[in-house]
């Protein structure tokens, strides 16, 4: 391999594919990043056996190759060097780069040894606005659970059908569930799968970072490796999906409600905020919700023993239905408020004991769910 590249070609390039490389790689290839150089490009690919993910930058190629040098230091050298060209070549079971007054040498595990990583075939699943993917993704993800003793709790589930794909994630305590349009009809039944909430928290990264508000994300369903893998532009991101049986989250969404209220986020948001001072010393993070329509107020309050104890109100827009006081986890609270971006917040609920629902006017097709907890 010989090859010239620029220098903040490579440390973006770098930067992106560093994020699946393995930390404590039980494989020592797992910690090396598989350069490939062959006609004008170079590609850069990491794995950890989970996820992979590769990308291509433009290169002067004189002599094409492929090789794996150590992730972390081919890393650190190019983000210390200036802008400008990078001359790289493989000598001596060695991988040579030069720049200006500047020389390292890297050990050289051969290519051989590096696990395939998934590339984008056969037909496109499913088109979609990569921004819009990234918001659902933000919007749902964080529902998911962090107990791998329940795997497919721990992902976010897709369910595409026609021209509608739907994210949900669900923990047992809260729900989320975003609907969004696709470019494209997709060419099965139905596509239903679960895919590590983790997963989809770096693809979600990666759109921020290259996107803009016409591209689109291409996904690739590769069932054969149980893996998906979505195309950004240059970038590939492929994971494996998980198996089992989703939970039936649609009999968790409630048809009826008893109160209903509409409150400015923005009021919400600090109110929240100061609950939350008194809340998080409370076990189960319990913070008390108490809803009076007649007076068009909601408040929120926290007792812990012997420290002290905090009520905040706030005015509510519109409110109907019977007075009403429940008990919710306050960080589930302020994770809800930070997923909807409206000016205006809705909730409704059956009672007391029945889940909580809020809900977007400004985005009819998002939808979360908390669970109540007990006020004794």
């Amino acid at each position: 391999m010989k090859i010239s590249v620029l220098q903040e070609n490579l440390a973006k390039a770098l930067l992106f594919v560093n994020r699946a490389v393995s930390v404590r790689p039980n494989i020592p290839v797992l910690a090396n990043v598989l350069l490939e150089a062959d006609k004008g490009k170079i590609k850069l690919s990491a794995t950890n056996l989970e996820v992979g993910i590769a990308t291509w930058i433009g290169a002067e190629v004189a002599e094409a190759g492929k090789l794996t040098v150590s992730a972390k230091l081919l890393t650190e050298f190019v983000n210390s060097l200036k802008k400008g060209k990078l001359d790289m070549y493989e000598a001596d079971q060695m991988f040579e780069v030069n720049f200006v007054d500047n020389r390292a040498q890297f050990f050289i595990i051969p290519a051989e040894d590096f696990p395939k990583v998934p590339e984008a075939e056969g037909e496109i699943l499913m088109e979609i606005n990569a921004l819009e993917l990234a918001d659902a993704i933000a919007k749902t993800s964080f529902s998911a659970g962090v107990d791998e003793s329940r795997p497919v709790l721990t992902g976010v589930l897709m369910l595409a059908k026609e021209k509608e794909l739907t994210l949900v994630g669900v923990d047992g305590f809260r729900l989320s569930r975003k609907v969004l349009q696709m470019d494209k009809v997709i060419k099965q039944d139905e596509f239903k799968e679960i895919v590590p909430a983790k997963s989809l928290i770096e693809v979600e990264k990666l759109i921020r970072e290259v996107a803009d508000e016409k591209m689109t994300v291409s996904i690739y369903y590769l069932g054969a490796k149980n893996q998906l893998l979505f195309k950004i532009g240059d970038l590939e991101f492929s994971t494996r999906l998980i198996e089992g049986d989703f939970p039936d989250y649609e009999k968790i969404i409630p048809t009826e409600n008893i109160v209903k209220f509409t409150v400015a986020r923005e009021e919400l948001v600090n109110v929240i905020k100061i609950a939350s001072i008194f809340a998080r010393n409370v076990i189960g993070n319990k913070t008390r919700f108490r809803i009076e329509p007649d007076q068009k107020k909601l408040s929120l309050s926290a007792s812990v023993i012997d420290i002290g104890k905090n009520e905040s109100k706030i005015e509510l827009e519109e409110s109907m239905g019977e007075e009403f006081e429940t008990g919710y986890n306050i960080k589930f609270l302020n994770d809800m408020v930070n997923a909807i971006k409206g000016k205006k917040i809705e909730f409704q609920s059956k009672g007391p004991q029945a889940p909580g629902v809020f809900l977007d006017p400004d985005d009819k097709q998002y939808i979360h769910i908390i669970m109540p907890m007990r006020l004794e």
